[in-house]
């Protein structure tokens, strides 16, 4: 096996996983906390989401801060229940937005984000093993196209996204991210070009700090 190259080395440390991943979430929540007329309750969610992305980092790098590796039986389920809640932040958030700034959950809404969010992995997963069987960059690819085609389809379906610019603006940030991890697998996968992995960085850290920014400075002003 060759052995990785510069960047590819640091995508896989400590200091791009968890450290820079952190410094992101640090740096959305600084920019949540600085909005002063934003909804409490959409405060309340980007801190929520601020929490998610740290734990996140945390738990799903190679060498666990405090803890090393996850034991086996973990290894798998943790990183992709992180996955799964990184769509649902999203997804939730196109249910639960709101015109007047607030954010409100409800057991309908929760329930469709759910749905919403196993579409694209069970979607991915099917695809992945017919083109390419145990080939993860190849699996990564297919969920982060899957994932940019179900953004495209809330926009131009979804009554929230349809009538709010709020959800259409974090709808397009969201392409954002997801539209540089697909360019940039697609590169690593044609070229096997080492750069990838550095690029790979940039939407690393708009999913897991700039989301929580997104939403917050995007957001209609709220009642203090």
């Amino acid at each position: 096996m060759a052995e990785p190259g510069t960047f590819e080395a640091f995508y896989a440390s400590a200091w791009q996983h968890p450290g820079a991943l952190w410094l992101a979430a640090a740096i959305g929540t600084a920019l949540c906390l600085a909005r002063r007329d934003l909804h409490p309750t959409a405060r309340a969610y980007c801190l929520a989401l601020a929490v998610l992305s740290a734990a996140d980092a945390w738990l799903t790098a190679n060498h666990v801060v405090g803890i090393g590796a996850l034991p086996a039986s973990l290894a798998s389920v943790v990183p992709l229940g992180f996955v799964l809640a990184g769509d649902l932040r999203y997804l939730l958030f196109v249910e639960s937005a709101r015109g007047d700034g607030r954010i409100a959950i409800t057991g309908l809404g929760l329930a469709r984000a759910v749905g919403l969010t196993l579409i694209v992995p069970v979607f991915a997963q099917v695809v992945a093993s017919r083109l390419a069987p145990g080939n993860p960059r190849v699996l990564f690819l297919v969920y982060e196209l899957a994932f940019c085609a179900l953004t495209i389809a809330l926009l131009a379906l979804h009554p929230q996204a349809r009538a709010l610019a709020w959800v259409r603006a974090v709808s397009g940030f969201v392409l954002l991210y997801y539209g540089l991890w697909a360019a940039t697998d697609t590169w690593i996968l044609a070229t096997g070009a080492d750069l990838g992995f550095a690029l790979r960085v940039v939407p690393n850290a708009l999913y897991y700090g700039g989301l929580v920014a997104a939403i917050a400075w995007l957001a209609p002003a709220g009642r203090r």
